[in-house]
């Protein structure tokens, strides 16, 4: 069995050609939307298949076949278990962004987006059934003035939802505007009704990311901003140009219950995702800081579109707490352009597999270098990442996805099918055939068609067996130790001739030579293949952990 295993990883580390796939597989991809320009945003698992959102150009075309309104419209499609599109519809909202499934009736969806008639300026809810009809619509908020962000819904566990929105203004339903952009929270019960509201904010700005209901039946609200004296939360820093991730508490009636701030002193930090985990919560988002929380986190120095003057670029950055918020490690991963992370999944070992986009080809992202050549230019392009780390957020493998060339593939969203298994949702122009343009070979893109909807599903194939931590050598087999090490490991059992480290993308890090003794220094953080042979020609594999 272990040999099988050896053998297995060792086809897809070193063989020519096969190391584009040494950690994940494409299974399916397809291409959906009109022949205008059109913007995915959600896509949501169901037992059926899913559902996925977004917004199409008045154009309309290629897989369009609803009603549509002769603007840019919302457009919800459903989908089987092999990505094909079985039924569709033209959502009546200026953008459509997010869904949630009802925690009462597994039947039922709520929808959010924007109301096309008060200038892209309120919320509006609607909730349906499996077959995408409107069950009602509700709108709220101020229809005098306009938002350019996003809603936000979470179904609640009283068959209700609750909805968040960035505002700059009050009056209609809004009680309270604090200055600048405010994160405006609102509670809706299974009928569509308003149960209370509040606004989150200060003079400066706040705006808000996510909601989840926690089982305590209270509400945590992730805002990246700057809270500062005046306003509802509470002041968090007196650095008032430099945003925070702001994770803020609310009882079951909408009250706050306490608020605090994440990130450094540099430049803007911010969060996107989080989860709870046994121990405490785990947040990913993205940084630019080396102080504060983030000090010794590993962020990589870079500049956005490689110049000084347009500030620092940002890492993924994923962070750990206890239950009380105390910070129990913080780490970054990319390299020197911009790199985040969007989403974060717990997997059965305890580790995470995050999801998010890069535009590096260095520091922790070696994969862009395999996909595509390096465009011309000092910077790269942006293209959906995906990236996995133990429990205590070592990184294990990473994968940029995409063209190779130097065009955009834009992340909207992903969700996890099994422990191995996930699906995209990006936007992308996918290339008319003939394919492939590296990862994309979608077999139903139509030519002449803009950037649409790029739904792919892959799988993890990364080897996670043979991994063993050790402190010395038990004398009883050939092996490697200290395991994890940080600068040095000692080859024992064999006198080695050659030994060679590969990467998880099968690239040959460091060769050493008539020596047991192989340094680490240079080398990211992860799992790298230690291949050796000894004096009489035998080879060895065995897995080294560099933290």
């Amino acid at each position: 069995m272990r040999t099988t295993r050896i053998l297995t990883l060792i086809a897809l580390l070193v063989m020519a050609g096969e190391v584009m796939q040494a950690q994940v597989r494409f299974d399916w991809q397809w291409g959906y939307g009109s022949m205008g320009d059109d913007e995915p945003y959600f896509i949501l698992k169901t037992d059926e298949g899913y559902f996925v959102g977004g917004n199409i150009d008045n154009d309309g075309g290629f897989n369009v076949e609803c009603e549509h309104n002769g603007y840019r419209n919302g457009w919800l499609i459903k989908l089987n278990e092999a990505g094909e599109l079985v039924d569709q519809s033209c959502v009546d909202m200026g953008i459509l962004s997010q869904i949630s499934q009802s925690r009462t009736n597994p039947n039922h969806y709520f929808l959010c987006g924007t109301d096309p008639v008060g200038n892209e300026s309120n919320a509006c809810v609607i909730k349906m059934d499996e077959q995408m009809n409107v069950l009602w619509k509700r709108v709220y908020g101020n229809p005098a003035y306009t938002s350019w962000y996003t809603p936000r819904v979470t179904a609640t566990s009283d068959g209700g939802c609750i909805c968040g929105h960035t505002v700059a203004w009050d009056g209609g339903d809004i009680s309270h505007h604090y200055g600048s952009w405010d994160a405006w929270i609102f509670k809706l019960d299974s009928l569509g009704n308003l149960q209370w509201e509040v606004t989150l904010g200060t003079e400066d700005n706040e705006l808000v990311s996510k909601i989840k209901e926690m089982e305590d039946g209270t509400y945590t609200v992730l805002i990246n901003g700057a809270p500062q004296q005046f306003g509802s939360l509470y002041s968090c820093h007196q650095y008032p140009t430099i945003i925070f991730g702001v994770v803020a508490k609310l009882d079951a009636e909408g009250n706050l219950l306490d608020n605090r701030c994440y990130g450094g002193y540099t430049q803007n930090d911010s969060f996107a995702d989080f989860i709870m985990l046994e121990d405490g919560y785990l947040y990913v988002g993205s940084a630019a800081s080396n102080d504060g929380d983030l000090e010794g986190a590993g962020y990589h120095l870079g500049y956005n579109q490689g110049n000084p003057n347009y500030g620092r670029s940002c890492d993924a950055w994923l962070m750990k707490t206890d239950f009380d918020g105390n910070v129990i490690w913080s780490k970054c991963y990319g390299g020197t352009l911009n790199d985040a992370a969007c989403k974060v999944f717990l997997n059965e070992d305890g580790g995470f597999t995050v999801t998010g986009w890069s535009e590096s080809r260095n520091g922790d992202v070696q994969s862009a270098l395999q996909l595509y050549e390096e465009p011309e230019g000092p910077w790269g392009a942006r293209k959906p990442w995906i990236f996995r780390t133990d429990a205590k957020g070592y990184l294990l493998w990473e994968r940029v996805m995409g063209a190779n060339v130097p065009s955009a593939q834009l992340y909207s969203d992903a969700v996890q099918v099994s422990d191995k298994e996930f699906v995209f949702l990006c936007q992308d122009a996918l290339y008319p055939p003939p394919y492939p343009y590296g990862d994309i070979n979608c077999p139903n893109v139509v030519v002449g068609s803009q950037d649409n909807y790029w739904v792919f599903h892959l799988t993890d194939i990364y080897d996670y067996d043979g991994i063993e931590e050790q402190e010395g050598w038990s004398g009883d087999r050939v092996g490697v130790y200290p395991n994890p090490s940080k600068d040095l490991v000692r080859i024992c059992g064999v006198e080695a001739e050659e030994v060679w480290l590969y990467n998880a993308l099968g690239q040959v890090v460091k060769t050493v030579r008539n020596s047991n003794d192989v340094g680490l220094e240079g080398l990211v953080e992860g799992v790298y293949l230690v291949r050796i042979r000894d004096k009489e020609g035998r080879i060895f594999l065995e897995k080294v952990m560099v933290r």
